[in-house]
């Protein structure tokens, strides 16, 4: 079995979700992408993750889920937004870690080079909302701001409990990685979020946020192997989770199968 090949069939875990009946869609998700001026390697590993999601041809966005720089500088986050600018289909994108502490000075770099720290759209049914989690100072856990907690439930109260929703963020809502995790599940427990996507640990992994399916993605970073990679998600009556390695075969590795509501 190769490293990282392996697939849950959630319904038989005890987790059932609500969604319509939709055309189905493919979206493909970067995460630690670790943009530094003083490296050059992860900007070209962001630029081929864009090439190849480029050449898919059947992507309908990219999802960004943090620590898009590497110390949170003006400089490497430009640098990012010029690389995902290059991507031919549109993408949203929350900080990590890396690139805002609450208490810093810097902290609001993030939001000036990408105009918000937060996204919330829809596509063909589904909400997808993204939010941010930082520490408040390094070194910590991170913290995710009241206000924030709040925006997404305003956003949930107007999307509605049956309307499938995908949340996004950095950290894994878990002990250990954020301190105030229980808030936002709280919350989210209260509509059909089909599943919480991030980032932080630079490799495929499955958690259980509070009953919510927790699924975290690998680093666009090509670390110790030859290239890196994203991941891509196939949604229709089950959710698929690929990691996709540059110029490779897709690697299905998670299936989140789905009770359609016509």
């Amino acid at each position: 079995m190769k490293k990282y090949l392996f697939v849950f069939f959630l319904l038989l875990l005890g987790f059932s979700f609500v969604a319509f009946a939709a055309e189905p869609f493919r979206f493909a998700l970067f995460s630690d992408l670790h943009i530094s001026h003083t490296n050059p390697q992860p900007a070209e590993d962001l630029q081929r993750a864009v090439d190849d999601a480029n050449a898919q041809k059947d992507i309908d966005f990219v999802l960004v889920s943090g620590d898009v720089s590497n110390l949170g500088d003006t400089v490497s986050l430009k640098e990012a937004r010029q690389i995902l600018g290059t991507l031919h289909m549109p993408y949203y994108i929350v900080p990590g870690n890396h690139d805002i502490r609450w208490l810093d000075p810097a902290a609001t770099n993030f939001a000036k080079v990408f105009r918000d720290d937060k996204f919330s759209f829809t596509h063909k049914g589904y909400q997808f909302i993204g939010f941010a989690t930082a520490p408040l100072a390094k070194p910590g856990n991170g913290v995710i701001q009241r206000k924030d907690i709040d925006w997404v439930k305003t956003v949930l109260d107007k999307t509605g409990k049956v309307t499938p929703v995908f949340a996004i963020t950095h950290y894994p809502l878990q002990t250990g990685d954020v301190d105030n995790w229980k808030d936002m599940t709280d919350v989210l427990k209260q509509y059909n979020v089909i599943a919480v996507l991030g980032g932080h640990y630079h490799r495929n992994v499955f958690f259980n946020y509070d009953g919510i399916p927790g699924i975290i993605c690998r680093s666009t970073l090509r670390s110790k192997d030859p290239v890196g990679g994203y991941s891509i998600f196939s949604v229709s009556d089950t959710i698929k989770v690929s990691e996709k390695r540059i110029g490779q075969q897709e690697n299905l590795w998670l299936a989140l199968p789905q009770e359609l509501k016509q």
